[in-house]
């Protein structure tokens, strides 16, 4: 999860394997949309954000934040969790200077991460930003509340929680989510505003080919699952029945000699692939019928209650 305020809802909880997302995306940048799209997924968190109906920024975190992709790669990851169904989409609006700050929080450098603020001085915390002059984001989350405070060169920029569009000029975390238990603090080595690179990365390319070779190869190696899980069925199902005839053959020829083993054989041939209940029925039943031709029916039940038995244990 990556955590971020949310801003003014535009849609939340959708489902994006039902949406071509690059022809919605598209509809952002004729929109001149500003604000962020939310991915969160079993395999990590991705974020897109656009500035005026550009696309600044695409990040893709994996779930323990080992692993962190941006750019183009970011966005094929996003494409590949949301084709494949495992995605929650979240869409918020957001002003531009806000938006910035994001873009220079997800690009960030760690100085401080997941502190406990129970555990914490942060008060201390802030008068070392400011006697240092560091350019840095401090985020404070907690249960799914995330608020952020902007720094730069020392001096407090502005203050942002859930709910707010823009940038507050003044901030007390005491009163913001740090007041909620288990409330952790990251803190963030950032670019200053004038020193952000953005470019637009849907400028610069088509996405549709990512989306369709994305979804092109996650559908051939969806149908290569699927038919190396029917093989793997069917090679299990011929092992059984090939255990099951085995023991029929077995205790056919101690009942009934040669000729028994032959009589097995012959009524096993209407068994289909499965070895259910209904098809070792038919076997029995046609195992009857060809066995009588040489013994007495109490011997033919004998013989097949002991493989009945036999099969079972």
């Amino acid at each position: 999860m990556i955590h971020l305020p949310r801003g003014n809802p535009v849609r939340q909880k959708v489902n994006p394997a039902r949406i071509n997302l690059p022809e919605a995306m598209e509809k952002l940048r004729v929109g001149t949309f500003t604000g962020y799209l939310c991915f969160d997924a079993l395999q990590g968190a991705g974020v897109i954000l656009f500035n005026a109906g550009k696309l600044i920024s695409s990040v893709f975190v994996n779930q323990d934040d080992t692993e962190r992709l941006i750019a183009y790669d970011a966005i094929a990851k996003i494409f590949e969790v949301s084709i494949l169904g495992h995605a929650v989409l979240n869409i918020y609006r957001l002003s531009s200077d806000l938006v910035l700050g994001i873009h220079a929080l997800l690009h960030g450098r760690y100085l401080q991460k997941g502190l406990d603020l129970s555990q914490f001085d942060v008060r201390a915390q802030l008068q070392q930003i400011k006697d240092e002059g560091l350019t840095v984001c401090l985020r404070v989350y907690a249960e799914d509340q995330t608020a952020l405070i902007f720094y730069d060169q020392g001096f407090a920029l502005g203050f942002s929680h859930d709910g707010l569009t823009e940038l507050e000029p003044t901030a007390d975390l005491a009163t913001s989510v740090a007041r909620f238990p288990g409330a952790k603090l990251d803190v963030l080595e950032i670019r200053s505003g004038d020193e952000l690179v953005l470019a637009d990365l849907m400028g610069s390319a088509d996405l549709g080919p990512i989306w369709q070779r994305t979804r092109k190869l996650l559908l051939e190696g969806r149908h290569q699952q699927e038919e190396a899980a029917v093989r793997s069925q069917e090679r299990q199902q011929e092992g059984q029945r090939q255990h099951a005839l085995a023991i029929f053959k077995t205790i056919a020829a101690n009942h009934l000699g040669k000729f028994g083993v032959t009589q097995v054989e012959k009524a096993f041939a209407v068994v289909g692939p499965q070895l259910n209940t209904e098809n070792l029925e038919k076997f029995y039943a046609e195992l009857q019928k060809l066995a009588r031709l040489v013994a007495a029916q109490s011997k033919i039940t004998i013989m097949i209650d002991e493989m009945k038995k036999q099969l079972r244990d």
